[in-house]
């Protein structure tokens, strides 16, 4: 048991001196664009054919020391291109929406450009069409914003490789070449010679070709590949080269040729992570051992090609299912969230225009109140109405009759004409009223009809009569009119009744309650004491 833990703390420790003495070695060359780009090339088509881990761990390592969003986002992208080999879908697409969000805030267009394709191209090998469209679609217009054009035909060259990818996914094979010979065309504008997108796009005509039929073309092709490769270390594209030539001679029916490049193949495959590399070798190796009826190997082969094809498989069922998990989440939330955004606003618009159409209808009747305010002002002016003389003995009626009826209280129903009043007594008691209404004694609490009568030298029959005639309105009413028009009168000419409370306002105009007098106010103002009062103060600011 000892051994075993300290042969344990030795592998640790020795991993730990590695990580070290990569993460020294890189920090310098991580802020040098031309060493970093030695780095990420290496690591990406020599170190992760060998040493699949140890390719992850520089590539961390680059991401660890690097200080710039543009070479950070470079590292993430190197981990996400390892991890999509190795089948690891969902990592390889965390890590790109990772450095999509380091970039987000830059001007960065080329690599917002790679990672979107990159995107795209996840998405095609996921079977996610659409979504791989929708990815195409924003590169596309990712590209517009590069001002170099030396990048924006780089960049356009990779486009039109996914998209012709896509195409093959799709089985439009003449129209993956076109795709493939725009893409050529786009390198070449750059004036820099790269024999590994030279020789993809060679492998790719090759493969279209073989699809059509043309083995002679697609052999050519493949050759031409193969020849840049061969300066380069081995690499999954050339494992995928000497796969396409191995499988035209398998059509061809001949096995004498097809079994070197097979071999080969097969050998890259074994050592690379490319999980979609070794399921395409291992099923050009079944038909291989199929056409030379080694059933052995063919066995072999096709438990191989099961292996991988259900690790593939799990981790993309995984990814999909997560990703429609999450998606399906997000739209319920969405849908949620929208709905309750609609209720919200449904109601706020509800009660706002609630409040609107009543503010509209308030300020209509306010409006109105006023008008009748200012026009009840004018016709006081208009009659020239000066104070009111103060009540003495000498106003006082001849006689009183004995009962007294507040006409706040009651009303006086008597409103037949008598038929012995002349024109001249008419005359007369009109003009016994206009001196009565320029006293204060309507103010009294106890004035009655019989009080007024005794005033004007009649009798109640004739009063009511002159006063349900010439006035309008019953002897309660008309009473309550007086004292609402003298206190107006008031609080228009005398700044100070502004001070006054409405139970004062009530007790000098002579009401026997502030309730009977706002009823009566609102009765000849249509307003209430208050509003009229606010009405008078805010005229008198202005």
């Amino acid at each position: 048991m000892m051994t075993i833990k300290l042969k344990c703390r030795k592998g640790f420790l020795s991993r730990l001196v590695i990580l070290f003495t990569i993460i020294i070695t890189f920090y310098a060359k991580a802020q040098n664009a031309e060493a970093f780009n030695q780095i990420y090339t290496k690591t990406y088509l020599e170190i992760s054919q060998k040493d699949f881990q140890k390719a992850l761990t520089i590539a961390d390592s680059l991401y660890t020391v690097s200080e710039t969003p543009r070479f950070k986002a470079k590292s993430l992208m190197l981990s996400a291109s390892l991890l999509q080999q190795s089948g690891e879908f969902k990592s390889a697409v965390e890590y790109a929406l990772k450095a999509e969000k380091i970039l987000e805030d830059t001007d960065d267009y080329v690599w917002k450009a790679k990672i979107s394709g990159f995107l795209a191209t996840q998405y095609r090998h996921l079977g996610l069409f659409d979504q791989s469209k929708k990815y195409i679609d924003e590169t596309v217009e990712i590209i517009k914003n590069i001002n170099d054009p030396r990048l924006v035909n780089q960049t356009s060259g990779f486009l039109m490789q996914e998209k012709a990818y896509y195409e093959i996914e799709q089985k439009n094979y003449k129209q993956s070449i076109q795709l493939v010979n725009e893409a050529s065309r786009y390198f070449s504008l750059t004036r820099q010679e790269n024999p590994f997108l030279s020789a993809n796009n060679e492998q790719l005509l090759g493969l279209n070709y073989y699809h059509l039929g043309n083995y002679a073309k697609a052999m050519d092709y493949y050759q031409k590949a193969l020849n840049k490769l061969n300066q380069m270390p081995d690499n999954f594209l050339k494992a995928l080269v000497l796969n396409g030539m191995a499988k035209i001679y398998i059509e061809q029916k001949d096995p004498k040729r097809a079994k070197p490049l097979i071999d080969k193949a097969q050998q890259l495959a074994e050592e690379s992570p490319y999980l979609s590399l070794k399921n395409e070798i291992y099923q050009s190796s079944q038909q291989y051992y199929a056409l030379i009826k080694d059933i052995e190997n063919l066995e072999l082969s096709k438990h191989k090609q099961d292996s991988v094809k259900e690790k593939i498989s799990s981790k993309t069922s995984a990814f999909i299912n997560e990703s429609y998990t999450n998606l399906k989440k997000d739209s319920e939330k969405n849908q949620k969230q929208s709905a309750q955004k609609s209720i919200i606003i449904i109601l706020f618009l509800s009660v706002l225009t609630a409040l609107i159409f009543y503010f509209l209808i308030y300020r209509r009747r306010q409006k109105q109140k006023f008008r009748k305010i200012e026009q009840i002002l004018k016709e006081l002016e208009q009659k020239n109405v000066s104070a009111p003389m103060e009540s003495d003995e000498t106003e006082q009626p001849d006689h009183q009759e004995n009962e007294m009826i507040s006409p706040d209280e009651t009303e006086d129903t008597e409103t037949e004409p008598q038929a012995l009043m002349t024109a001249a007594t008419e005359k007369k008691i009109l003009g016994k009223l206009d001196r009565f209404e320029q006293t204060t004694l309507f103010t009294r609490s106890n004035v009655s009809l019989p009080y007024v009568a005794a005033y004007c030298s009649t009798n109640t029959k004739y009063l009511s009569y002159v006063v349900n005639t010439y006035k309008k309105k019953d002897f309660k009413n008309y009473i309550n009119e007086l004292r609402v028009k003298h206190i107006i009168h008031k609080l228009k000419n005398d700044s100070q009744y502004h001070k006054y409370k409405i139970s004062s306002l009530a007790e000098e105009a002579g009401f026997s309650s502030q309730s009977k007098f706002a009823a009566a106010f609102r009765k000849v103002t249509d307003v209430s004491p208050s509003e009229f009062l606010d009405h008078l103060k805010s005229q008198h600011l202005n």
